[in-house]
């Protein structure tokens, strides 16, 4: 009790001071870009087809060898219409301060705002040029695990570079809250291999290879722009996205439904891919930058949201639209000779290696909301215009 009035007494005086209320504004419009197609900046998701893959070739193909071309649908959809259960309690605490009924939301939600009470950063001299490494490390200690319920996470043993128990930031005293192990998953008749970072068991992460982090001459938006690229429809991610979520259907029955994500980081972008095992549904996000600039190591308030969602879906995606379940990325089709091996065979953890070893234009959808959404649009697009109108006040006066 006395923590949540604490927070209200911060938030009465968050909404009374024009130095502060330009936070508050860029956190209200990165919720609103969840939830919007009419934003400059919506974060929205698109639906894959694979075109052609080796998901069934002959001796298994581990991740690191996948071949997955893929075709993007004309139609989209906002990012916050996966998540409408999140997107509730989001509006509903920062229009309200009303707090969901359920305990297991509670927590999840007090995550949240412990983490935008603290530093919201990592404290490095050029967060741009981590190696994979540590890159890997910082972002689950000082970025996923804050979020998720549980800090506890496993990173890939035989990655390479620094290990041991401290985190790789620049502050000594600073613990890694996770562990080195096995990360390896699938099966050795099909798709396996090793996942960069596995959080609580739940969630796979995929960090692009210090090979694939692009250095131009051309500049920061020729960088930005290879790198949306290495994410983008990568074969890789693709593979382990969806291995992960047969496997997650496997070892939870019990789910309402079955759409397991996958969260890609790169050195200033990151990028989420959905799959529904039971639908054969695979989705994209667009490109989120993971950074609030380009030197201070502070974390977007766009990606702290996503990177919130994505982490805790279990407890805040309401699944598929009816609408989605048309789009299916054929898998079921390219796979269908050893479907039996994805649905019944895949593994986490102690997975051996294959039989034999296996020698554009940036896409914009047609984005769609539901009237939820729009809902939550035209509340959030309320306060910002009120926040507008009492920063004027207060400058008029002054």
């Amino acid at each position: 009790m006395a923590s949540e009035l604490k927070r209200r007494k911060v938030q009465r005086e968050t909404e009374n001071s024009p130095s502060i209320t330009y936070n508050v504004r860029h956190w209200i419009s990165a919720i609103m870009s969840l939830c919007t197609n009419n934003y400059m900046t919506h974060i929205s998701l698109t639906p894959l087809r694979i075109q052609n893959c080796n998901a069934t070739a002959s001796g298994g193909t581990s991740f690191s060898k996948v071949f997955c071309e893929t075709i993007h649908y004309d139609e989209g959809l906002v990012f916050g219409d996966l998540f409408q259960k999140g997107m509730e309690v989001l509006v509903n605490y920062v229009q309200k301060k009303t707090l969901p009924a359920s305990r297991q939301v509670q927590v999840v939600l007090q995550k949240l705002l412990d983490f935008l009470d603290g530093e919201r950063s990592i404290n490095v001299h050029d967060p741009q040029r981590l190696s994979e490494t540590e890159l890997t490390i910082l972002v689950s200690n000082h970025l996923l695990g804050k979020l998720a319920t549980s800090s506890c996470y496993l990173v890939d043993k035989n990655c390479s570079g620094k290990k041991g128990d401290w985190c790789l930031c620049s502050n000594d005293a600073c613990e890694m809250t996770g562990q080195y192990g096995d990360t390896s998953i699938g099966h050795v008749e099909v798709w396996h291999g090793n996942l960069d970072i596995i959080i609580n068991n739940d969630l796979a992460v995929y960090v692009v290879p210090v090979g694939e982090q692009p250095e131009s001459p051309g500049g920061k938006s020729d960088v930005e722009a290879k790198l949306k690229t290495a994410l983008s429809k990568n074969p890789q991610m693709i593979a382990q996205t969806i291995v992960f979520s047969f496997v997650q259907k496997k070892t939870h029955p019990e789910r309402e439904h079955f759409i397991t994500p996958c969260i890609g980081i790169g050195s200033t972008e990151l990028l989420v891919m959905f799959y529904d095992s039971e639908h054969d549904v695979l989705l994209e996000s667009c490109s989120v930058p993971l950074y609030k600039d380009s030197v201070s190591g502070k974390f977007s308030y766009t990606a702290i949201l996503v990177c919130w969602l994505t982490v805790n879906y279990k407890f805040l995606c309401t699944g598929l639209l009816q609408s989605v379940k048309e789009y299916t990325s054929d898998f079921f089709v390219h796979a269908s000779e050893k479907m039996k091996v994805y649905e019944e065979k895949l593994q986490l953890g102690n997975v051996g290696w294959p039989l034999s070893n296996e020698g554009k234009l940036k896409f914009s959808p047609r984005v769609k909301c539901t009237p939820s959404m729009h809902e939550y649009e035209k509340v959030l697009q309320e306060m910002l215009w009120k926040l507008d109108d009492a920063t004027d006040t207060y400058s008029s006066s002054t």
